[in-house]
């Protein structure tokens, strides 16, 4: 059977979502959340979850993290049908893809520097992390010695490094067409990379899957949880006693599927996920201060 033909009607006749960790760290539980709303929406579609490691980034992502976050997803209870091959294992495919790419001269060179696209940014009415254009026109060799970025006008990010790097946005979209992907939800931090993402889908040749955005979680600073909040990582919460049916517990009654803080497993909201939709607002640590303790 021809994989594009089955993949394209997979599409149409079923959900295939995926669980995508960067292991670079350990699993926080907003990384817990965010997944929680993933298994939710595709279990409750009778669909399929791929496990992805995106371990593009080589001198962050260890080994050591990648097996953490599997063991820590399956303790949660949230079991995945399959596992894709790590980004590390896939040069050849964002090769190919960018090759395709440069034949539609949808690549240019830029030899702009961190510097340079900080202090261009904070030029007037420039939003940030837009790219300014400052090489679009300057026709620099693609031949490896600069960074590639992608001709979109909104935002032309970098689709492979000056040091030979892929970019997490090439290496995700590459990833999420060749796995047939065709349902993601991410973090709402990640939602800005939802239009560039979808124009790259397009131009290699796929339909762009369904995004949905899970709320944020914040640290008592009132910034967004991360890495750094270790006492917050599954793994911590594991070491001071808490069970996975607790933590969801609390994690239920943040996000509004149950009415108190009783433990409960996943499948339990099922039913709550399909009757109202996400929540948008961040999550505040004071709601779940139990965890904090």
């Amino acid at each position: 059977m021809d994989t594009k033909v089955a993949t394209k009607a997979l599409y149409f006749h079923g959900m295939i979502g995926r669980f995508a960790p960067s292991p670079s760290g350990l699993m926080h539980l907003g990384h817990a959340s965010t997944y929680l709303l993933a298994w939710l929406q595709v279990r409750s579609h009778h669909g399929q979850l791929i496990l992805r490691m995106e371990d593009v980034d080589r001198q962050r992502c260890k080994p050591e993290f990648a097996e953490a976050w599997r063991q820590d997803l399956q303790w949660l209870g949230l079991f995945w049908d399959e596992e894709a091959p790590a980004q590390s294992t896939r040069d050849a495919a964002y090769l190919a893809a960018l090759e395709s790419l440069q034949k539609q001269e949808l690549v240019f060179g830029c030899q702009c520097t961190r510097r340079d696209m900080d202090e261009a940014v904070r030029a007037p009415h420039q939003p940030w992390g837009a790219y300014p254009g400052t090489c679009v026109a300057a026709n620099w060799p693609l031949d490896g010695s600069v960074a590639l970025r992608l001709a979109y006008p909104e935002d032309a990010f970098v689709l492979r490094r000056a040091d030979g790097a892929w970019s997490y946005p090439l290496a995700v979209v590459v990833d999420d067409r060749d796995q047939g992907v065709t349902h993601i939800l991410r973090g709402q931090d990640l939602a800005p990379s939802e239009l560039p993402q979808a124009f790259l889908h397009q131009a290699l040749g796929n339909v762009p899957p369904a995004c949905t955005h899970a709320p944020l979680w914040m640290g008592p600073d009132g910034g967004r949880l991360s890495k750094r909040h270790g006492s917050l990582s599954i793994a911590a919460l594991r070491e001071k006693g808490w069970s996975a049916a607790a933590i969801w517990g609390w994690v239920a009654y943040a996000l509004g599927y149950v009415s108190t803080t009783e433990p409960c497993v996943p499948s339990d909201m099922i039913s709550s996920f399909l009757a109202q939709p996400i929540r948008s607002q961040p999550v505040s640590h004071e709601e779940v201060l139990p965890l904090w303790a």
